[in-house]
């Protein structure tokens, strides 16, 4: 028997080496040339020492299939293979220790015209988590119609400078050669061209650069999956005051040709280039670890994983999936769902984050954008969970318990129980579930209480959530909940139960001895000696409640000005997509208050919206003196529950947590409980918690610190399949009575 584990994403995905020497000669049928002792150092992608002899005696003798010419690993493949695997495989890179170090917090007291404005973030314009827009192009490069057509019109260029035709041409040749082999395809940078050049000089030589490398640019589009489309046309119309140059245009029209034949090209990559399995960062990071903990414990003997790469995979083949497939299932116990990239995105971006999120978050999607995308996107949504439901069913053997999670999934409990009546399936919801006048509003309100009721035992955060959710199904279906709080449904007995998901103490104990975080937690408070810490990390989206936090310190600060030379506020927001006027909202506020000291180098705040290392985050947690979480709504916050468990060594700090949480219902009164649109009411628990009497302070944080070690992640999954084998054993003899 085993623990069938449901979830949108596996905990392990799939690394293709692309940076592979090989990969480039089984593509093009190009060998590649041993490097000579003078370049055997240097990187891949830098530019190839220049060949001798001239342009027309170096192209005579070269062509698509020629090994005349030295051929290094094109940039278009490198770069497709840090965005495709590197992006969203493995985590970010923690920021070296070294005696520059001190970069990092030159950032953390930097204004936050500087600090909080960081690169844009392509990890979230494809919609596909995880993913950026690179990744969202199918893959989509031509291999051999690039090569071949750089080299063809290379060719026709030193053959006019050889006729005598084009002296412009032939004065620029030996500039031309220097890069000849880089040019058609090396030298082709992931998003733009680069003004500068050092292979070219002349003007004519410079729009022949511009014709040999905007063909690669052209046809690196957006993903056929992605939606909204592109815009109509990559070319922007030519201006009448604009001369005839093609050097000064965007793109020249013909090119949208090389768009059309890519698709079999990037299957041929991906076939042939190596890969292996990598772990996954990105998803419900609080399940994996406490399945991985309960497993430990020896909660179940066997499990096995259902989910997605939460990689695009169009243009992987049949033969290449099937290998994936049978490493994961063989050596990780996990069994992949492969749908396609539309469907992926259809599902997660327009359903599930344009519709499901804001719903389940209290806020009722009724802007162009969902009703526009609402009918296609359920399409996609009803699509993906009807594959998961197959896959289920596939690895399924009597006696197994399948549990399914998230919002993500809510149709496949009902779809299982379809085509296995008797199987044993628990379903747990790791976010908000909102009133019945909230949920109501949905158009797939039956669909989807009907996927929920297909479980024996359905899960929430907090008895608030639970409560709801009975109270919905009476609303909507007509069936009222029995005095035990099940709910009879298609002739079973349907057990609604609430229980917190908790942390793993055992693991962060572990993580927080390493000698990074050590680093990091001497250098904050060598950085901020003599100051109170307050710290504050989350998503920057609308229901985060970041600018309601930034407006109740703003107002404490006026209420107690003292404390702009007391305290150091540091705020970190994580990547995602946010709203453009949330940050500007966000930076406003933050610039204001930074702008009310007098001392421009110790701003009372530090806005960071960027990813930080897991170091630098526990080390935040270990020397923070207050934590503060502001959410409008949220089913669990976990942060705050680490920030817990960290501060037992240091300054046992408080807790400043909105009423709107999921924790707030598990940790209560023993923290400071906020209504964070009550600016005044935040403001005043910043005041309280940095003024705490020792003696108050401790005796809050015992109750909090022996609530979040006893109720653990592990204990969560004990609580849960226990109570599902108990109902599911009393639904069993019930049927047997009964035939």
């Amino acid at each position: 028997m085993s623990l069938l584990v449901v979830s949108l994403y596996l905990p392990h995905t799939i690394h293709f080496n692309l940076d592979d020497p090989s990969l480039v000669e089984k593509v093009l049928s190009v060998p590649i040339l041993s490097r000579s002792p003078s370049t055997a150092s240097q990187p891949y992608d830098a530019p190839a020492q220049a060949p001798t002899g001239s342009t027309t005696q170096l192209l005579a003798n070269s062509s698509v299939a020629s090994s005349a010419v030295p051929t290094p690993i094109p940039n278009f493949i490198r770069s497709l293979a840090s965005r495709v695997t590197s992006t969203h495989n493995t985590p970010p890179a923690s920021p070296p220790l070294t005696a520059d170090v001190e970069d990092f917090f030159f950032k953390l007291s930097t204004p936050p015209s500087v600090a909080s404005h960081s690169a844009p973030n392509l990890d979230s314009v494809s919609g596909i988590p995880g993913s950026n827009s690179a990744t969202s192009i199918e893959f989509e490069r031509n291999f051999r119609s690039i090569y071949a057509r750089s080299l063809k019109k290379a060719a026709k260029a030193a053959a006019a400078a050889s006729a005598g035709k084009n002296s412009q041409v032939s004065t620029s040749s030996s500039n031309l050669s220097n890069g000849i082999s880089n040019l058609t395809i090396t030298n082709i940078p992931e998003h733009t061209i680069s003004e500068d050049s050092s292979a070219i000089s002349s003007p004519t030589s410079s729009s022949m650069s511009n014709a040999l490398l905007t063909p690669a640019i052209v046809t690196h589009p957006r993903s056929r999956a992605s939606s909204p489309p592109p815009a109509k046309h990559l070319v922007t119309p030519r201006s009448k005051s604009i001369p005839n140059v093609p050097s000064l245009r965007v793109a020249p029209k013909k090119v949208q040709e090389l768009r059309k034949p890519t698709q079999l090209d990037a299957a041929t990559v991906f076939k042939s280039a190596p890969w292996s399995v990598v772990k996954y960062h990105k998803g419900n990071g609080g399940l994996r670890n406490a399945i991985m903990r309960a497993e430990a414990e020896g909660t179940f003997s066997k499990k096995r994983w259902i989910g997605t790469l939460g990689m695009p995979t169009d243009a992987l083949e049949g033969d290449t999936k099937k290998a994936i497939e049978r490493v994961l299932l063989a050596e990780y116990q996990d069994a992949p769902v492969f749908v396609s990239d539309s469907t992926l995105e259809g599902h997660y971006t327009h359903y599930c984050k344009d519709i499901l999120w804001p719903t389940f978050h209290y806020q009722i999607p009724d802007h162009p954008k969902s009703k526009a995308y609402e009918d296609h996107s359920w399409v996609h949504y009803h699509a993906l969970n009807t594959a998961f439901a197959d896959v289920v069913v596939a690895n399924y053997t009597p006696g197994d318990t399948i549990w399914v999670h998230d919002y993500h999934l809510l149709l496949v409990p009902g779809l299982v129980r379809e085509k296995i009546p008797d199987a044993k399936i628990g379903f747990f919801l790791h976010i908000a579930f909102p009133s019945s006048e909230v949920y109501r509003c949905l158009p797939t309100r039956k669909l989807l209480l009907r996927g929920m009721l297909g479980a024996d035992v359905i899960g929430f955060q907090s008895r608030e959530y639970a409560r709801h959710f009975r109270q919905t199904v009476q609303v909507v279906l007509g069936i009222a909940p029995n005095r035990d709080d099940t709910i009879d449904y298609d002739g079973r007995r349907v057990a609604v139960v609430d229980m917190a998901i908790g942390i793993d103490p055992v693991s962060l104990r572990l993580a927080s001895e390493d000698p990074d975080v050590k680093r990091w937690r001497q250098m904050l408070r060598e950085r901020w000696p003599d100051k109170k810490m307050i710290v504050g990390r989350d998503k920057l989206d609308q229901f985060r409640g970041v600018r309601h936090k930034m407006l109740g310190y703003e107002r404490f600060l006026k209420s107690y000005p003292e404390y702009k030379d007391k305290a150091i506020f540091i705020q970190v927001c994580l990547t995602n997509i946010a709203s453009q006027d949330l940050e500007s909202e966000v930076s406003d506020i933050v610039t204001r208050i930074n702008s009310s000291t007098h001392v421009v180098s110790e701003p009372p705040v530090v806005f960071l919206h960027q990813d930080i290392a897991f170091e630098q985050y526990l080390a935040l947690l270990y020397e923070a003196d207050v934590f503060v979480v502001t959410s409008l709504r949220e089913g669990m916050n976990l942060t705050c529950h680490e920030y817990i468990f960290c501060q037992r060594e240091t300054s046992k700090g408080p807790l400043i947590l909105s009423e709107f949480t999921g924790s707030a219902a598990v940790l209560g009164d023993k923290c400071l409980l906020v209504n964070p649109w009550d600016r005044v009411e935040v403001g005043e628990a910043f005041h309280k918690a940095l003024s705490m009497p020792e003696e108050e302070r401790e005796e809050r944080y015992e109750k909090l610190y022996s609530e979040v070690t006893t109720n653990t992640c592990a204990h969560w999954v004990r609580l849960f399949l226990n109570k599902l084998d108990k109902t599911w054993e009393e639904q069993h003899q019930k049927n047997l009575k009964i035939h």
